[in-house]
């Protein structure tokens, strides 16, 4: 795959990944457009890491990146961490961003993008499991800094690893569970 077909994919992804839905709450009009011009047009090829330190430097950079770009009253941690989360996800899914920027190298360290489906879904495995771990109060995503995240991300790794997946997985099956459960109700 050329080049330019990858920025088109990566401007597709960028594009998709922050919807209304997404971004809910999360600042006034314009934080969606901010935050999908800055994934469009990040660098993935710094993401390359050999180690979870390495990875999470990156991360941490790509977020508070992301935190300057966005309007004023939308500059929280949470929202940022979980639009890059999404994008980097997202980009792990397809085939050719996957391949181009050896993005499975980092699958393991990814992580899972929080958000009130995520948590509940971390509460009620981590209970269901009699995991010994201390779960945070969940408030909201804006809410969220940088030790709440890692708290989350804690059992998040303890479930995936009884799952034998990575926890970037772990918001699929959380996020389709709580549809399907919407769905039964109607």
């Amino acid at each position: 795959m050329d080049k330019n077909m990858l920025r088109l994919l990566q401007e597709r992804l960028g594009r998709t990944a922050i919807g209304a839905s997404t971004a809910r709450g999360m600042g006034p009009v314009g934080t969606i457009q901010a935050a999908r011009s800055f994934l469009q047009a990040c660098d993935l090829r710094s993401i390359k890491a050999n180690t979870p330190q390495a990875y999470r430097r990156r991360l941490d950079e790509l977020t508070d990146a992301l935190i300057e770009r966005l309007p004023v009253d939308a500059q929280h941690w949470g929202s940022a961490r979980k639009f890059v989360n999404i994008f980097l996800r997202n980009c792990a899914y397809n085939r050719f961003m996957c391949e181009a920027y050896r993005l499975d190298r980092v699958e393991p360290w990814m992580e899972v993008p929080l958000d009130s489906h995520v948590a509940a879904g971390l509460k009620h495995d981590a209970l269901e499991a009699n995991l010994d771990l201390t779960l945070p109060r969940w408030k909201t995503v804006i809410g969220l800094t940088p030790e709440l995240s890692d708290s989350w991300q804690r059992v998040a790794h303890a479930i995936a690893q009884r799952g034998a997946i990575h926890r970037v997985h772990l918001d699929v099956r959380y996020w389709n569970g709580a549809h399907l459960q919407r769905q039964a109700r109607h």
